[in-house]
């Protein structure tokens, strides 16, 4: 019997894994019929892979799991599935937060319409003029006219974030993430990445300039702690696994006392790497603004920055996204005092670079899913799958069609619509199952890939 089928349909979008094997709580899964089952003859909406199962149980199974929630844009990942939330009380859990730690979005929000942007020259240029200023693609530490920081202010940046570029909470989900342990040792790998600061990754990191359903144009950030954060996750999976007496390649099964000696050093460096992250990607903002200013004039500014790969205090326990977005609605008492306090904050889902993105707000029913939704519309076909399937010069003439500008040569194969899951199908449950509404969609015309 597959294990689809002890799943219990609570209502449309909401199904229930009830405990079975190891796992110590049951999991909320947020999931379409289609999105679970799948569409017979439709390649493009394939059933949930059987290996996310194994990893649900794993997600439940945690010394100190108390809630496990599971996003409709769902995939198999590294120890826990991509978009998975799980509440642990006293256990800190590195494969729920994953390598990229802090990774996220930001959105910024333009004077511009359409019209201002309809010359693909001027698109062009703006495409040129950022990654004047931003460094783009793996390994990236400098562009030609990027700011540079001073040491003393690098350092600060670890420690309070947002806070340490004078940036109010008011545009980011939180200002930084405290640390607590001045004195906690950064391991030289990590350390060394420090000159990352302000550049974007590879893979799906992204820069994209789009147009919502009014002709408003707006710009996409996607990015995380870089080398930074992934030597800090790196170190700790290795640390933990020894720890815990795990086999070699076991490093997924790897949780953490938060009261012992390890355990706060993680979550101290865990905390740097996320200050380090919402750092990144106000940097980057602020350069792209300056760059949509020059070329197209009017006024660009941050509309909202926010984690999908990070752990944090909520409620009394900690809360583990791994490719999850937090979802607080309004009145929610975290928000207290905020801009958002009487709207919810803005939930920001890139999909493809292709298909578009949106901007989401949260309803009550966020309860049900540790308040929490996807991160995007999820993976379909892997990276290795992508470059073996589609053909590029088909790619590269449907980017064309839709007047979408690239920074890179060709359409990179395993970035590009087919990847992902349809977009729509997601947002349509997570409305169905009452955790958020869609605001704005957004559609891409202009996207800065890092090359790998």
């Amino acid at each position: 019997m597959s294990w689809k089928q002890h799943l219990e349909k609570v209502s449309e979008g909401h199904y229930v894994l009830p405990r079975t094997k190891t796992m110590r709580v049951h999991a909320d899964l947020f999931l379409s019929d289609k999105l679970l089952w799948g569409e017979e003859g439709n390649p493009e909406a394939p059933a949930l892979e059987d290996a996310v199962f194994d990893q649900v149980v794993n997600a439940a199974t945690f010394p100190g799991v108390t809630r496990v929630a599971v996003t409709p844009d769902c995939h198999v990942g590294y120890g826990v599935p991509i978009g998975t939330i799980v509440e642990t009380d006293g256990t800190l859990l590195p494969t729920a937060a994953g390598y990229d730690i802090g990774c996220g979005m930001v959105q910024l929000q333009t004077s511009l319409t359409v019209e201002d942007v309809a010359d693909p020259a001027k698109r062009r240029q703006w495409i040129n003029e950022v990654t004047e200023r931003i460094a783009v693609g793996v390994g990236a530490t400098r562009a030609r006219k990027q700011r540079r920081l001073s040491e003393p202010t690098l350092k600060e940046v670890l420690r309070h974030g947002a806070k340490a570029l004078g940036r109010a909470r008011s545009v980011t989900e939180r200002d930084f993430i405290p640390v607590e342990d001045t004195g906690v040792s950064i391991p030289e790998r990590a350390y060394d990445k420090r000159g990352q600061l302000g550049s974007l990754g590879g893979g799906n990191h992204f820069t994209e300039m789009q147009v919502d359903e009014l002709g408003r144009v707006w710009v996409m950030l996607h990015t995380g702690s870089r080398g930074f954060g992934w030597n800090i996750a790196k170190h700790f999976f290795v640390a933990g696994a020894a720890q815990l007496g795990l086999k070699s390649r076991s490093e997924d099964f790897v949780w953490l006392d938060a009261d012992s000696p390890l355990g706060r050093s993680y979550w101290n460096l865990h905390n740097m790497a996320a200050n380090f992250a919402v750092a990144n990607r106000l940097l980057i903002g602020e350069a792209v603004c300056g760059a949509l200013e020059d070329v197209f004039g009017g006024t660009a500014s941050i509309y909202y920055e926010i984690s999908h790969n990070l752990i944090q205090r909520e409620g009394g326990k900690f809360v583990a996204r791994k490719g999850a977005t937090r979802a607080f609605p309004a009145g929610h008492p975290a928000l207290k005092g905020t801009t958002w306090e009487a709207t919810g904050h803005p939930i920001l889902i890139p999909g493809s670079m292709e298909t578009g993105s949106a901007i989401l707000f949260a309803e009550p029913g966020a309860e049900k899913s540790i308040y929490s939704v996807n991160h995007g519309s999820g993976r379909r076909l892997s990276r290795a799958a992508a470059r073996r399937q589609l053909q590029q010069e088909e790619t590269d003439r449907r980017m064309a069609e839709a007047g979408i500008l690239l920074n890179t040569r060709t359409t990179p194969l395993d970035e590009s619509g087919p990847c992902y899951k349809n977009l729509d199908d997601v947002l349509e449950t997570v409305e169905q199952a009452g955790l958020a509404r869609v605001a704005h969609r957004l559609k891409p015309v202009a996207c800065i890939k890092g090359a790998d």
